[in-house]
């Protein structure tokens, strides 16, 4: 199977923790809100990304979530529309 676009969101109330998780981010996709990033994954890139995420995340009080994204997004306002990058940067 191929990549496919994740919209991946986190709520993470330690400053460290969610600058460390924010340039995890960076490196698999596009931040597009605050605290919401689209990355064009495949299922090893996907278990990669949750795998380092969960060293750096306190599961008991932060929240990532992944949400696989079906059709086409659509965008009001300001912001690009990300485009699937022919390579990832790990």
């Amino acid at each position: 199977m191929g990549k496919r676009l994740y919209a991946i969101a986190y709520d993470i109330p330690d400053d460290t923790r969610r600058v460390k998780l924010a340039n995890l981010l960076k490196s698999y996709g596009e931040r597009v809100q605050l605290s919401v990033f689209e990355c064009y994954l495949d299922e090893g890139l996907l278990r990669e990304l949750e795998a380092k995420a969960k060293r750096l995340l306190n599961l008991s009080e932060d929240a990532l979530r992944v949400y696989p994204v079906q059709g086409a997004v659509r965008v009001l306002g300001a912001g690009p529309l990300v485009r699937e990058m022919p390579f990832a940067v790990v």
